[in-house]
């Protein structure tokens, strides 16, 4: 981020019009200085690029040791938008939401809650198509229990497969695919097989 203080504004514009209690909000410059924002708003400027799980990890430090000085935390994007009142929508979330399960947090979906984004083809980024597929291999490496590890990279295979993306998006793909496997994923911590019950029961098996 940095490099787009009219959408920063914007969306921290649109979250202090929000309904309901004040909002503490901290900005998180990864890498990169953020500039002017409005009274209250914290501000942490990293001097280097973290990557999303990383800025999002100090962003979490900002308000307490694991963000406990607070009962909940959402996090927001530069040039995203939470939704006007009268407005009638590369896998780190499944990375969180698998180890936040596994260590007994509970995951609620909130169908009320609305969130805007630039409709923009994620294939404007060169590297799309091969970063989806490393981080499609990376996560299940790490979190999932040996067994599932087959099962749910080789139904991804499949749809990707199935969506005939072009031969060079496809050539892309299988080449991250093969760097997913040929490259450190980070510790490897299984979840317990209570987590994948759990994951099945709501309707969410790790093999999907």
């Amino acid at each position: 981020m940095g490099d787009r203080p009219g959408e920063l504004r914007a969306l921290l514009d649109s979250v202090a019009r929000q309904d309901g209690d004040p909002v503490e909000t901290v900005v998180v410059g990864n890498g990169a200085p953020v500039g002017a924002v409005p009274a209250g708003v914290r501000t942490v400027e990293l001097p280097e690029n973290l990557g999303i799980p990383g800025g999002r990890n100090v962003g979490i430090e900002a308000f307490g040791p694991a963000g406990g000085d607070v009962d909940v935390l959402l996090f927001l994007d530069d040039d995203g938008l939470l939704a006007r009142t009268d407005t009638a929508e590369l896998h780190e979330e499944t990375d969180l939401a698998w180890r936040a399960l596994d260590a007994g947090w509970m995951i609620d979906y909130r169908a009320d809650l609305v969130l805007l984004h630039p409709t923009l083809p994620p294939s404007r980024h060169a590297v799309h198509h091969r970063m989806v597929a490393r981080n499609r291999v990376w996560p299940a490496r790490r979190n999932l229990p040996a067994p599932l590890v087959p099962g749910y990279l080789g139904v991804w295979l499949l749809l990707t497969v199935v969506r005939r993306p072009s031969a060079p998006a496809l050539r892309a793909w299988f080449g991250g695919f093969r760097e997913g496997w040929a490259t450190p994923c980070g510790p490897r911590r299984p979840m317990k097989w209570r987590t994948v019950w759990r994951l099945t029961r709501l309707g969410r098996p790790p093999v999907i």
